[in-house]
């Protein structure tokens, strides 16, 4: 049960990071600034996420589990209907920024209690169910809040959220129980972690994977009329196919055993670097095209919560710092993907060519892929050895 209520809390918390994104020009036309400052309030929302999500981690590391789920989903909701009262440029800045706190460090703590609520063998299946929830954001949160922001004012949009928000506080209130966790790691400990080398070759795939998949899809709208000749309304069509795939993609992520992580991630980031070579390709026709974004998101999303679950697995004390962390790793691959993508473009090179460039990194994450999966293995063997004291699970899942 706390699981469904985790997903339905990120669900609320991914809304509201790109619920603005559907209302930009008009909340750009009613506080009278210009579109380019107004996509700060996105900009800055995702530093936040970045840079604020693991120095929250460490400072609250010795906090209940429970009580700072709640405080988290209090904060997102207060920052909501801040937004939705703002009447300054300033104070929507000043809302976002408190909302983009609570949810940088809600996905760590969240990914915590996820894990500790269910047996070992089902820790990938609970961690995909919450990347499920910022998923079903994405297809349905964000379109609906866009559709209510255009029609009752970009103010309706951010109540949206807030009563989304509000649900899975109550949900909290009433499904979560106490969550045992165990001592948050010193911050020498901490820095000892990230020298880990499986620790290492994990982050640096997300950012790789990540950054090719996200490289590619900035530019799928106007990849889609452009160059497939789709226009207005078949091009939301063709968004909602890609967050179908997001959604079979985290579901069939749930299905792999933590121990089996790194043997599958080199399959599933080599497909994710087949589909981005072959984009610009199949983006010539309509019905490729759909399978294009289904394959890309399955296969980004299928990644994703197989990156996290092993990352937190390999922590140990520190899961909900090395979980933070991998949030910001993606959040470098977001800002990355824009810049190489426009790199293409501004290049002359045409959109045509943005997946093929878009699938350098996720190649690179594939060789790293293989790489965690024989320092793994290479771990494990070690730690079967004759005289070597056998690690836990939790370290070697």
């Amino acid at each position: 049960m706390i699981v469904l209520i985790l997903m339905l809390c990120a669900f609320a918390v991914g809304t509201s990071e790109f619920i603005v994104v559907g209302v930009l020009p008009e909340v750009a036309g009613d506080l009278d600034v210009t579109l380019p400052t107004a996509g700060l309030l996105v900009t800055a929302y995702a530093v936040a996420v970045a840079v604020g999500g693991p120095i929250l981690t460490v400072a609250a590391g010795r906090l209940p589990r429970r009580g700072l789920l709640i405080g988290l989903m209090a904060l997102a909701t207060a920052a909501a209907l801040l937004s939705s009262v703002s009447h300054t440029y300033v104070l929507l800045m000043g809302a976002r920024m408190l909302g983009a706190l609570a949810q940088g460090l809600f996905l760590s703590v969240a990914s915590q209690v996820a894990m500790a609520s269910v047996a070992p063998e089902k820790q990938t299946a609970a961690i995909a169910k919450v990347v499920n929830g910022i998923a079903l954001s994405t297809v349905l949160g964000v379109p609906v809040g866009t559709l209510i922001g255009q029609s009752y004012g970009w103010r309706a949009s951010f109540l949206l959220v807030a009563a989304l928000t509000l649900i899975g506080l109550l949900g909290v209130l009433v499904a979560c129980p106490k969550v045992e966790h165990e001592r948050e790691p010193t911050v020498r400990e901490s820095v000892h972690v990230f020298g880990k080398r499986t620790i290492l070759l994990g982050l640096s795939t997300t950012i790789l994977a990540f950054t090719g998949m996200i490289t590619a899809f900035t530019y799928v709208a106007p990849t889609l009329t452009e160059v497939t000749g789709f226009g207005g309304t078949w091009v939301t069509g063709m968004l909602l196919v890609y967050g179908v795939g997001t959604i079979a993609g985290s579901s069939l992520a749930g299905r792999v055993s933590p121990d089996r992580i790194t043997r599958v991630l080199p399959f599933t980031i080599g497909a994710l670097a087949l589909v981005l070579l072959a984009h610009g390709l199949l983006m010539q026709g309509r019905v490729t095209s759909a399978i294009s974004l289904f394959l890309l998101g399955a296969s980004a999303f299928m990644t994703g919560p197989l990156l996290h679950t092993y990352l937190m697995g390999q922590a140990g004390p520190a899961s909900g710092l090395v979980a933070s962390v991998n949030i910001s790793a993606f959040n470098v691959a977001a800002a990355l993907g824009p810049l190489l993508g426009g790199a293409v473009i501004s290049g002359g090179w045409g959109l045509g060519f943005v997946g093929l460039v878009a699938a350098a990194p996720a190649v690179a994450g594939v060789l790293i892929a293989l790489a965690l999966r024989a320092s793994h293995r290479f771990s494990a063997e070690r730690s079967r050895a004759p005289g070597t004291a056998v690690a836990s699970p939790s370290t070697v899942s």
